[in-house]
């Protein structure tokens, strides 16, 4: 696994239930264009589950679908895969998101 492809934060953190709407910076790019955001849950697709709404491209940084923390998946572990044009060129960038209970320490 290469370093590159993993956004600067990196790792977040969620609760069940929660929705948030992440924003991924191209560091040095001039434009982004037509994002394209999928979560993935144990390997397989899990956007129809955990997106919602639309990805937005302005200058270098994309907004990315809502995502929600489904209920019962504390223990869970979604990757977000950003799939965008970046000045003319197709990238992926990728990050985690720890799903936990509304009582887990």
């Amino acid at each position: 696994m290469t370093d590159d492809v993993w956004v600067i934060e990196k790792d977040q953190t969620m609760v069940e239930e929660e929705a948030l709407t992440f924003s991924v910076q191209f560091l040095g790019a001039t434009t982004v264009a037509s994002p394209e955001t999928k979560c993935y849950k144990n390997g397989s697709d899990y956007s129809s589950t955990a997106l919602s709404g639309s990805d937005s491209a302005s200058r270098d940084t994309v907004t990315c679908k809502t995502v929600t923390a489904q209920a019962d998946d504390a223990g869970s572990v979604y990757v977000i895969a950003v799939k965008v044009v970046v000045d003319g060129n197709t990238e992926m960038r990728k990050f985690l998101i720890r799903i936990v209970g509304p009582a887990d320490e």
